[in-house]
């Protein structure tokens, strides 16, 4: 098996692919640490439905005189194939959301999980009926020949992630001391969502960390969103609870443009983004370019992943020092 996972990985590296394409765009290749990377079907018709209803998130490119968003060669491809597509499908898919007005986040986890199986945990099983509609979305639309016509650009992505993935996301694990037996990683390639947007999710078998298209890879992002997926939940809970500077600190973050809405999730945000710094050996400027996005003191806790202690038994103790430790605002 092995042995396998090695020659698919050289085919990629090397651009060898055979010409039945859509046959091997579901196959997954392996890095040498052996983090899986792959397209998933269901994600592909997810967010081939979702474009075609309306999902319009990109980088503005134009602002007036009617904004214009940029897209992937992909997604473009995709979204102009679909534009004239049977439109009681997307009729059926709309009296869906109206049922189901559930976060995006919510759709895409359930569609990561159908590729594994097993049981459903019930904040998913509410969406049931998903599956049936891509069903009919792959039936109805020419859903499979985009694959395939969009197959040069999803290998071109994979093959870019083989190269740079495995020494960030091994240093990671060493950072959070997870152990050699612990779950999988994943890593799902999606053209057809929001260029530098990531995601992920436990699946109950393995971490699938979804990555949207970019003009190089995404890794910083891929290894912070792996860290918040398995930093312990206590970090956060503490944080929320007993962090005395949290409240002040996230409302000047959220004045720089931080996203995060409680102060658990900021301390979570601080934790994950400290690691990915750490786990690519990033150079000041980047904990400085962080900062002067509302991230604060990153510098100060990366260097606390060399406690040996788990992290939730030094996290506060690290967030205490962001407060204090902080260049002051100019």
């Amino acid at each position: 098996m092995r042995a396998c996972v090695q020659v698919l990985a050289v085919l990629l590296a090397l651009g060898a692919w055979p010409a039945r394409a859509e046959t091997d765009w579901f196959a997954s290749v392996y890095t040498p640490g052996g983090i899986e990377i792959r397209a998933d079907a269901r994600v592909f018709s997810l967010f081939a439905l979702l474009n075609r209803a309306g999902y319009d998130a990109g980088p503005l490119r134009r602002e007036h005189p009617v904004p214009a968003y940029r897209y992937s060669p992909a997604r473009t491809r995709v979204r102009e194939a679909l534009a004239g597509a049977d439109p009681s499908v997307l009729q059926r898919a709309q009296a869906f959301f109206d049922a189901h007005p559930l976060p995006l986040e919510r759709y895409l986890a359930l569609a990561v999980r159908l590729e594994d199986g097993g049981a459903l945990p019930a904040e998913l099983r509410e969406l049931e009926g998903l599956e049936t509609l891509l069903d009919h979305v792959e039936a109805k639309w020419p859903v499979p020949a985009l694959r395939t016509e969009t197959f040069d650009d999803y290998r071109a992505a994979m093959r870019a992630y083989l190269a740079v993935a495995d020494a960030p996301l091994q240093r990671a694990q060493q950072l959070l001391r997870l152990p050699e037996s612990g779950p999988g990683i994943r890593l799902v390639v999606n053209l057809l969502a929001e260029e530098g947007w990531v995601r992920g999710f436990h699946t109950g078998l393995r971490v699938v960390v979804v990555v949207g298209p970019g003009r190089t890879p995404e890794v910083e992002r891929v290894v912070r969103e792996y860290a918040r997926l398995m930093l312990p939940p206590q970090v956060g809970e503490q944080a929320q609870a007993r962090w005395t500077a949290g409240p002040a600190l996230l409302r000047e973050a959220q004045a720089l443009g931080a996203r995060e809405a409680t102060v658990g999730d900021y301390a979570v945000a601080l934790l994950s983004r400290a690691l990915a710094l750490a786990a690519l050996q990033a150079p000041d400027s980047a904990y400085e370019a962080a900062h002067r996005e509302g991230y604060f003191g990153l510098k100060v806790l990366a260097g606390s992943f060399g406690d040996p202690r788990p992290v939730d038994a030094w996290a506060l103790e690290g967030l205490a020092r962001v407060g204090t430790g902080r260049a002051p605002r100019k």
